[in-house]
């Protein structure tokens, strides 16, 4: 893509990206002052790379605003004959990612705020988690790998990766708790049989 329609997406991504950021924290408001009954503690470096990891995506547009020469078309960044079909496809990973992101911000609500179980925790199932168990770690991961491949950037491959390794750890972290006798037990065993980690699970057709 030429540098100055990529500089416009980059000023669409980081607008979207601020949006996002402020409705997701509007609705998880209520939940961080919760009283929780069971934390989820990962260890110190996981948590801090993991975070990094799940930042840079979101910020790395506003340094294509500003200093595209480095961002964009600097030694971090690749060029190949197939880059304009690889950014309109990582385009449409983005948008897909955040689609599901405010679509699962908006379900969790106050729980997006906690890490682990507050004394008065509900199973959500609801919204896209009535199709899938962890779609805002999906939704972060397409976002990560979208805008990877819009900015043609080794550094945002290198985060996808490391945010992936990082949702591994949770992923299972969360599900041990949640069919554990302190979490959901039965019932999220039984929510898990008829859904997907992150994709949904494809249903046999009934002959």
């Amino acid at each position: 893509m030429d540098g100055t329609i990529v500089q416009l997406l980059a000023v669409l991504m980081a607008a979207v990206h601020g949006v996002v950021w402020v409705l997701g924290s509007r609705w998880e408001r209520p939940g961080r002052g919760a009283e929780l009954r069971v934390r989820i503690s990962p260890p110190p470096l996981l948590g801090w790379v993991g975070d990094v990891a799940q930042v840079a995506p979101l910020a790395y547009p506003v340094l294509v605003v500003i200093a595209p020469g480095w961002s964009y078309d600097g030694w971090l960044n690749w060029s190949s004959r197939i880059d304009d079909p690889l950014q309109v496809g990582g385009l449409g990973i983005w948008a897909v990612g955040i689609s599901v992101e405010v679509w699962a911000a908006w379900a969790l609500g106050r729980h997006l705020a906690v890490n682990g179980l507050s004394v008065d925790h509900e199973l959500i199932i609801h919204g896209p988690y009535h199709h899938v168990r962890h779609p805002v770690y999906g939704s972060f991961t397409a976002i990560a790998v979208g805008t990877a491949l819009i900015f043609r950037s080794y550094l945002l491959v290198a985060a996808a990766v490391v945010w992936v390794a990082a949702t591994r750890w949770w992923v299972a972290a969360e599900e041990e708790l949640l069919t554990s006798s302190e979490g959901f037990g039965d019932a999220y065993r039984s929510y898990a049989e008829r859904t997907g980690r992150f994709l949904p699970r494809l249903r046999r057709v009934q002959r």
